[in-house]
């Protein structure tokens, strides 16, 4: 049996330019997972600014919500106090 002490080594069949293509490779995988990294990080910030828009918007709602019922309630009023005046005024036409 051969011994198995070899130390690895590239034999000089191997063109150049196959090292130099892996390199490349290499390069090109760490760039795009930076680039995915940045990708990630843009969106993440986008994410949460979009959260605090769409609290701000739920509170802006709630707010004008509770103005719109109040207006219905002065509109109420204002009905409830017309069909008296209208009651007084024709009471009054009528006598």
């Amino acid at each position: 049996m051969a011994e198995k002490n070899e130390e690895w080594h590239l034999s000089k069949s191997v063109p150049v330019t196959i090292i130099a293509v892996m390199v490349v490779q290499f390069a090109g995988a760490i760039w795009f997972f930076s680039t995915l990294d940045s990708s990630v990080a843009t969106n993440d910030r986008r994410i949460a600014s979009l959260e605090n828009e769409v609290a701000d918007i739920r509170a802006t709602a709630q707010t004008q919500a509770v103005q719109l019922g109040r207006i219905e309630a002065n509109l109420e009023s204002m009905k409830e106090t017309l069909s008296r005046i209208m009651v007084l005024l024709e009471r009054a036409n009528g006598s």
